[in-house]
């Protein structure tokens, strides 16, 4: 197994077990995470958004479906799931009460890493429409 499969599997391990100090140390002190909710430099920045997407959805289950790699990088896609009993911080500053609805996305990730084995950048594209939907903030679409 590659150096950088086994990050990404120590990375779930740790995400899903609650384990945000773990999480932590996988990312360089420079890194950069980008979602589809803004842009977060530097560990402590991506800790604070860690830590609210593990407060919302305590029961987090992530699932990697496929991984590929070349060199320093790798992208993997993903399922994650979780129900939503904690607040639940928005971009605009606003906090989500919890809604009790269990929710189930896919997405992918893009990510980079140092010569010491850390994350230097993580770029995560999925439907944050969907999220929302299933949240039940945004009904859902009419078929035509």
């Amino acid at each position: 197994m590659s150096a950088n499969k086994k990050l990404l599997d120590r990375y779930v391990e740790r995400y899903n077990a609650g384990d945000l100090d773990g999480v932590m140390d996988l990312y360089a002190e420079d890194a950069e995470q980008n979602m589809p909710d803004g842009t977060f430099v530097g560990r402590d920045a991506i800790r604070d958004r860690l830590a609210q997407e593990l407060i919302a959805f305590p029961d987090v289950n992530h699932v990697v479906r496929s991984f590929v790699e070349q060199g320093d990088a790798f992208c993997d896609e993903w399922t994650f799931a979780g129900t939503h009993t904690g607040s639940l911080l928005l971009p605009d500053g606003r906090e989500l009460a919890p809604t009790g609805q269990r929710i189930e996305v896919r997405g992918m990730e893009y990510c980079r890493v140092n010569d010491d084995g850390k994350l230097t950048l993580d770029t995560l594209y999925y439907d944050n429409v969907d999220v929302m939907v299933q949240l039940g903030l945004l009904p859902e679409a009419v078929p035509a």
